[in-house]
């Protein structure tokens, strides 16, 4: 018994057997020389018109794909696959009836690239808007996982089987990479990042170092919370000329853990801070 499957709610009834019966042609799971069902027992197996399947099988035996035998039935035509051009028939074929379905060819390509991938540990890309704000996840899932994950920006072109993203931007990065699995990780809040943390009792200046907008803006935000006066911050962008200016004379300089790593050792050793919540870090490292 050959295998197909019609839906109801994809294309013409017609189309979707004609399309298969060529797919299994082509692809070799229908062998020159096989025996087809008869109308009366596929129209019976797949639940359908006898009309719809002999016009399916009139169609490809005029296309030359199948031969109607006088007593005996329908049968593949021998060598047809290979004399339509072998696997380059069989892909374009599959992109038609792909296209059909509505899908597109970049998700045909990540489909392939997924399940053509090795087996072995998953490949995953941090993505976000923010493509330094990736970078910072990325390197604090590394830091806790020991595995390398590269990050993107959603404005870049990457190939992976698993797309990791903030809870806030994971529709963004799911609109941009459709058909990929995507996993979720939480930040930590404002209350969490500053929870422990007491201001100075005598006025301080603070030095906040990170390359990520993101992170800059919510720094405002979190050193408000802990009642530091904007004229007691600084914050500084390591990508930026004379990044450093001002940082030996804060009293605490904190930073991301990438920007952590390109501080001058003649400044006061930064508090690192982590903005990945640690039960996302540790569901990472049981599915990584």
């Amino acid at each position: 018994m050959i295998r197909i499957w019609l839906s109801r709610e994809g294309p013409p009834i017609r189309e979707q057997l004609s399309a298969q019966l060529l797919l299994g042609i082509l692809s070799g799971r229908l062998p020159g020389g096989m025996r087809l069902p008869s109308v009366r027992e596929l129209a019976r197996q797949l639940k359908i018109h006898r009309n719809t399947v002999g016009a399916v099988y009139q169609d490809l035996e005029s296309r030359g794909w199948l031969e109607a035998r006088a007593s005996s039935g329908v049968f593949v035509a021998p060598g047809r696959a290979e004399r339509a051009g072998g696997i380059d028939a069989f892909v374009r074929l599959w992109m038609e009836q792909a296209e059909s379905h509505g899908y597109t060819l970049k998700e045909l390509r990540g489909a392939l690239d997924r399940l053509a991938a090795p087996a072995g540990p998953l490949t995953a890309v941090v993505a976000d808007p923010d493509p330094e704000l990736a970078r910072i996840i990325a390197a604090e899932i590394e830091q806790a996982t020991g595995r390398p994950i590269p990050s993107s920006g959603i404005e870049e072109e990457r190939a992976a089987a698993l797309m990791i993203a903030s809870e806030g931007n994971a529709a963004a990065v799911a609109a941009r990479y459709p058909g990929v699995r995507l996993c979720t990780v939480r930040l930590r809040s404002v209350p969490e990042l500053v929870a422990g943390i007491q201001r100075p009792a005598a006025p301080v200046l603070i030095g906040l170092v990170s390359s990520s907008p993101s992170i800059l803006h919510w720094a405002r935000t979190l050193l408000a919370a802990l009642g530091f006066p904007p004229d007691q911050v600084l914050l500084r962008n390591p990508a930026e000329p004379a990044w450093t200016e001002g940082l030996r004379a804060c009293g605490i300089v904190a930073a991301d853990v990438v920007a952590a790593r390109v501080l001058p050792a003649s400044l006061p050793p930064p508090r690192v801070f982590r903005i990945v919540a640690p039960e996302s870090i540790e569901g990472l490292k049981q599915n990584l």
